[in-house]
């Protein structure tokens, strides 16, 4: 296909999972010589990799969805940088970017859907996700038809997992990681045996859950030890639960941690506690292509990727009792770990980044941009 010139915008300032996403994307999309022009708000996590990626990145102050003069500045960069497709990552993205074609031109558009929240707003966020967007990527197929029951066309959204670096994942440091950990909690022995969570710590992360299975896990396997990965707007609350169940000594937060796959490979067992909203969480597949074991919620984008029994095991999401018995049988069981984590390592490498690349360039191909 002849090469497409994308504008990539995206307008959360932190850096998640649909950031890293966003990132690998048109990263990927350059290397097969395609020219991604990655927007985002000044000083954001994205702008600041993508610059260090050798990417095109300009900053545009936005002060929300509807932002006028926002809109006018990226119609200007739209027409100077001769644009032929717009990729919105985020739901902000697609107000602010269609609002800017109103002043640009109409250009063919794609919206990326990650979470599998109901869209907010109703009528109008219906409305929004169709006018002048000619294809909605959905991340799983539980998103694609959450987004079909909400009224959106079914032949205008396709569903296009994650990808995650499998060769990255793979090469993880388990013994800096535990070095790493012992610096930051005497109470965290080397030879622990470890069980993490990882992400935003956000509410539908279920992190009360998964504290509440920790401590009924520690009643029966008191030596098993804890860690909980990341920053968020819950961390006080889950700080303070922690307390609460008297778990100071087995749960430690380290805060956002940049070498994903050393903590990976530094875990024994994943656990994703997750009661709503995961699209097809990176987080899972990265531990997979680890070799770490998992346990998560049986959510709907979650069951796309782990079948319960044969790559992990799978619980009812919010119950704590589930949970804990599911990390206490894997503690307990080296050899159900080792086959559960050989049969994750070959299921992921269908979540491949090239995968995800090569779907969204038919994506383009199908709405007329790089033809």
């Amino acid at each position: 296909m002849r090469t497409a010139n994308t504008l990539h915008l995206n307008t959360e300032r932190g850096w998640r999972g649909g950031e890293a996403q966003t990132l690998v994307l048109a990263r990927g999309l350059a290397a097969r010589g395609h020219r991604s022009l990655v927007v985002g708000r000044p000083g954001s996590a994205l702008l600041e990799r993508a610059v260090s990626s050798g990417l095109d990145a300009v900053p545009i102050p936005m002060r929300g969805e509807w932002d006028l003069r926002a809109a006018r500045r990226l119609a200007e960069l739209v027409r100077e940088s001769g644009v032929n497709l717009l990729h919105y990552h985020t739901a902000h993205a697609v107000s602010l970017g269609t609002l800017a074609t109103l002043f640009c031109g109409r250009r063919p558009a794609v919206a990326s859907r990650r979470v599998s929240f109901s869209l907010r707003g109703g009528l109008l966020a219906r409305l929004k996700y169709r006018y002048r967007i000619d294809r909605v990527i959905a991340v799983s197929e539980a998103i694609r038809r959450g987004l079909i029951a909400q009224g959106l066309p079914p032949e205008r959204v396709v569903t296009v997992h994650s990808g995650i670096d499998l060769d990255r994942f793979a090469r993880g440091d388990r013994a800096r990681f535990r070095r790493a950990l012992a610096a930051m909690s005497g109470s965290c022995p080397p030879e622990a045996f470890l069980i993490g969570t990882v992400g935003h710590l956000a509410a539908h992360k279920g992190l009360d859950c998964f504290l509440d299975a920790v401590a009924l896990a520690s009643r029966e396997l008191p030596e098993l030890r804890y860690v909980v990965v990341g920053r968020g707007e819950r961390e006080t609350a889950i700080r303070r639960r922690v307390m609460r169940l008297g778990l100071s000594e087995q749960v430690v937060f380290t805060g956002f941690l940049d070498d994903m796959p050393d903590v990976f490979a530094g875990l024994d067992l994943l656990v994703l506690a997750s009661t709503s909203g995961e699209g097809s969480p990176a987080v899972l597949k990265e531990a997979m292509a680890s070799g770490t074991p998992v346990v998560a919620a049986g959510l709907d984008g979650v069951e796309e990727i782990v079948e319960d029994g044969r790559h992990g095991l799978l619980t009812p999401p919010g119950n704590a009792p589930a949970l804990a018995r599911a990390m206490v049988i894997l503690a307990t069981d080296g050899e159900l770990r080792a086959r559960l984590a050989a049969a994750a390592r070959e299921r992921v490498g269908e979540f491949t980044i090239d995968r995800m690349i090569e779907q969204t360039e038919a994506v383009y191909r199908a709405v007329g941009a790089g033809q």
